[in-house]
């Protein structure tokens, strides 16, 4: 469920043979091997296509789709905003919310965890669903087929509904359509 979740899952979408390599950037051996020599900075995902070096899991997904499969991209202007809007959207407004609920439900050790933050992240987690309940007229986000929206949005939904997000039936039969896929499954299933 983390952010490199979406890359991997891309990266089956689009077919291209790639090697997955996981470094504990926390072990400050496992850290050493990599920040610097491989990649600065110690972010995680992080891509190694020749001499392309990205990371951010959002730039990463544009660079795939747009190098290895461009037709996840739309290519009418308003289109492509569109799929922007959804991937900026869910990890700026969705994603902070489902991993507050998150940290504070599972991951912070008890005494740190606060009930208030938790239900917090719950009521924004349901309002911004209820958002793309409303945005989701088709099945698809935009154009009415699976564009690069469903990869970079579909993670971040996951997440949420993970963390016990209220979400209505199109949502919910959206990620329905999203976890059936075999890209999915393989990467993240």
């Amino acid at each position: 469920m983390s952010s490199a979740g979406r890359c991997l899952w891309l990266l089956q979408e689009i077919g291209v043979p790639y090697q997955q390599v996981e470094a504990n950037l926390r072990d400050p051996e496992g850290r050493a091997q990599y920040v610097g020599g491989v990649f600065s900075g110690g972010k995680v995902p992080y891509l190694v296509d020749g001499d392309v070096r990205l990371f951010e899991s959002m730039a990463i997904n544009s660079y795939l789709a747009s190098k290895y499969k461009p037709e996840l991209l739309p290519t009418d202007l308003h289109e492509r905003a569109l799929v922007e809007q959804w991937s900026y959207w869910s990890i700026t407004n969705l994603q902070p919310k489902a991993l507050d609920v998150l940290m504070h439900t599972h991951f912070l050790p008890e005494a740190a965890r606060d009930p208030k933050v938790a239900e917090s992240g719950r009521t924004a987690c349901a309002g911004y669903l209820a958002q793309l309940e409303i945005a989701l007229e088709s099945e698809w986000l935009v154009g009415n087929r699976f564009t690069l929206a469903e990869v970079n949005c579909g993670s971040v939904v996951n997440i949420a509904l993970r963390a016990g997000a209220e979400a209505g039936p199109r949502v919910l039969a959206w990620m329905e359509r999203l976890r059936a896929r075999p890209a999915y499954q393989k990467a993240l299933g």
